[in-house]
């Protein structure tokens, strides 16, 4: 299990982004005008990793 976070500045704003893997399982996410990536992105990829199977 591992992951990535990061953010990206676009114009004014920050866009969040975190990649993550377990297993055979891989997700990545961004989140456009996020403030971190794992403050933003985060959430959404503990959710998808996190998910019943």
């Amino acid at each position: 299990m591992g992951a990535k976070t990061g953010t990206a500045e676009e114009g004014n704003g920050t866009n969040g982004w975190l990649t993550a893997y377990s297993d055979d399982l891989a997700v990545a996410s961004l989140v456009e005008g996020g403030s971190s990536g794992v403050g933003s992105a985060g959430y959404v990829v503990r959710d998808l990793l996190t998910a019943p199977q």
